[in-house]
């Protein structure tokens, strides 16, 4: 039987095949562009492919140049305590920096004769202790020998380089759909095709947060005998200027951030310009600081994305904001120092990060398989270089 109908049709009364449907043609992403540092990390100084899962490279320090007194040394005594007197040897001045004293080396090697202590002479007499008790905390130079006139040479030392190592990590994804599917017409660009850039653009983003924060290894037991890899990421690189800013609210301030930046380029093979990663709350920071200190030109740099430039006393820091580093992943305490000299992404050679279209079996005529592989790592060079902030609030 017919729907019956009275009065003046209405909009709402006209069957719902009937109409047609009118549909924006574009769909749009709501995250299309490439992760931030994912794609930054690879402009420093490109991918470098290895031949091994596993890279390793050297460093060379400096000898030590400094102990700190860990005891107090009562004054007349000649045994100085302090937290490394291996560091100290025969003959060489020492010099404390708060009681301007010098005292000289009074055996081969530190902690030789009383382990924990330097045995030491009054430099200026030649004999006797210490002058001035020294206190926790002093620190001490460690300076060049003073030879005796026809002494023969003091005993040899040296170092050696630091080896270093990082693991890559072979990562997959899989996405799917029948021939049905890619055959139906549908409003707009194919959802086909819109799966395909979502689908990378996703995996992306997973890696762009394992180079922040990936920890490295390598096991045999998750998988039963076969070895599975993962990465470093930046926070496992950076040791040394690793800095809490959460002891107290409003510590990241701009001279906390040339102070940073001071750390950071203590060394003679630092970069003119280093790179800052802010997460959400240290770019709200920068955003309140004064203006003259921040260049709110932006221009292309050479590393393909757009960065401002804060000034402070120990030069530029070109900076952007990761959204990635926010609230909503717990990461927006977070930020970072980068020398883009000695930041290196790493693939294995023939098995770089790409897309895969079409992998299914030859008689799988129904459905579709595409899959992302490939290879993907992170070393971070002479890490005193570099700097991780966290604790921002």
């Amino acid at each position: 039987m017919p729907t019956i109908v009275t009065g003046n049709v209405r909009t709402d009364q006209v069957l719902a095949a009937k109409v047609p449907v009118y549909m924006r043609e574009k769909i749009a992403l709501l995250d299309a562009e490439r992760a931030f540092f994912e794609y930054l990390s690879r402009q420093f100084r490109g991918m470098e492919s290895i031949e091994s899962m596993k890279y390793e490279f050297m460093e060379m320090r400096c000898f030590p140049f400094t102990m700190t007194c860990d005891e107090v040394t009562a004054a007349a005594d000649t045994e100085v305590h302090v937290d490394h007197p291996e560091y100290a040897h025969k003959d060489q001045l020492i010099y404390n920096t708060r009681t301007g004293e010098f005292y000289l080396m009074n055996e081969d090697i530190g902690g030789g004769t009383t382990a924990g202590t330097i045995t030491v002479l009054n430099q200026t007499a030649g004999s006797g202790g210490i002058t001035i008790a020294t206190a926790v905390g002093d620190i001490l130079q460690i300076l060049p020998e003073a030879h005796a006139e026809g002494e023969s040479i003091p005993p040899a030392f040296s170092h050696t380089p630091t080896n270093l190592f990082t693991y890559l990590f072979q990562h997959d994804r899989t996405r799917g759909n029948t021939d049905i599917q890619r055959l139906s017409r549908e409003y707009g660009t194919k959802q086909l095709l819109l799966d395909r850039k979502q689908f990378w653009v996703d995996e992306m983003r997973g890696l762009n947060m394992l180079l922040y924060i990936g920890e490295h290894s390598r096991e045999v037991m998750s998988a039963s005998g076969p070895r599975r890899h993962s990465m470093r990421g930046l926070k496992n690189w950076i040791t040394t200027n690793k800095v809490n800013y959460g002891e107290a609210p409003g510590l990241f301030t701009l001279p906390a951030v040339g102070e940073l930046m001071r750390r950071t380029k203590n060394h003679s093979a630092s970069s003119d310009t280093k790179v800052g990663i802010c997460g959400q709350n240290s770019w709200e920071a920068i955003s309140a600081m004064p203006a003259s200190a921040i260049r709110t030109t932006v221009g292309e740099t050479e590393w393909g994305k757009k960065l401002k430039s804060l000034v402070t006393p120990y030069g530029n820091l070109a900076i952007g904001y990761d959204n990635m580093l926010e609230g909503a992943y717990g990461m927006d305490d977070i930020f970072v120092i980068l020398d883009p000299a000695h930041i290196q992404r790493l693939q294995l050679k023939g098995a770089e990060t790409r897309l895969l279209l079409n992998v299914e079996a030859n008689d799988d005529i129904h459905n579709q398989k595409d899959e992302i592989t490939g290879t993907d790592g992170l070393a971070v060079g002479l890490e005193e270089l570099h700097a991780w902030g966290y604790g921002i609030s």
